[in-house]
């Protein structure tokens, strides 16, 4: 079954909110990230820089749908 790149993200983005929901993160008011030189700032950032990396892939190396 393929599905869009889109829904495959949305998926993503729904379990990786409940996992850190409860590994103890809110992540809907949680801030600590946007604290310059903090190390949460550091995480969240090299976080953000894979899953661009990531959905840029999925963009360019599996066209428009996910397998």
């Amino acid at each position: 079954m393929q599905q869009s790149v889109e829904a495959a993200l949305e998926r993503e983005i729904a379990e990786l909110g409940e996992w850190l929901a409860a590994q103890g993160l809110d992540v809907r008011s949680d801030h600590a990230h946007v604290d310059e030189g903090s190390r949460d700032r550091l995480y969240w950032q090299y976080g953000y820089f894979v899953g661009l990396k990531r959905a840029l892939a999925m963009l360019t190396t599996r066209g428009l749908t996910a397998h």
